[in-house]
């Protein structure tokens, strides 16, 4: 297949799903847009390196995240710190609603430290193998393992921290309401 016929082809296939990993990233639906069109024009000039033709996906998702880090690397240089909370709630109130994903999950899995957060969302909700993750982020199945187990330890955690939350405020208000009445 000819290299411009292949780069058609994987925009086609993963152009979503890169956009979302993208996104997961950045919290900008423009620039998520953005880095993949660069993650796209950098795969076409360095096809040669693709080690699996077969299965071009993680490869894909190892130039998308190495352009997330990068432009959030230049985006925090650009941007007043002031700013960045507002920003971050507002737009990851977008991708909630447009996922239709659990709220609590998503905001916890996004409150994960990148190194188990990445793991997550790969073998979540983009179907990699432990053996692709691996590849994509360079490092070894066992260290792919682990990160996924702590990942999911700490996930475990925050969503039974604010479970328990939810239900003190609901003790805390309802017991206020019997000292009102």
């Amino acid at each position: 297949m000819e290299k411009m016929d292949q780069l058609n082809q994987w925009i086609r296939d993963y152009n979503d799903r890169l956009r979302y990993v993208a996104y997961t990233y950045v919290r900008d639906h423009n620039r998520s847009e953005d880095i993949v069109q660069e993650a796209m024009v950098q795969a076409y000039l360095s096809i040669r390196q693709l080690r699996d033709p077969k299965r071009p996906y993680p490869w894909l998702v190892r130039i998308v995240i190495n352009l997330c880090l990068n432009t959030n690397r230049k985006y925090r240089r650009e941007q007043p710190t002031d700013f960045l909370p507002e920003q971050r709630g507002k737009s990851t109130e977008d991708i909630y609603l447009q996922m239709s994903r659990d709220k609590e999950v998503y905001a916890a899995i996004i409150d994960l430290d990148e190194k188990y957060r990445t793991p997550i969302i790969l073998y979540y909700f983009e179907d990699l193998t432990v053996r692709e993750i691996a590849y994509a982020l360079q490092l070894s199945e066992g260290a792919i393992k682990t990160r996924l187990a702590r990942g999911r330890e700490q996930l475990k955690s925050a969503l039974t921290r604010e479970e328990s939350d939810e239900i003190g405020d609901t003790y805390s208000s309802s017991k206020a309401n019997l000292y009102t009445r």
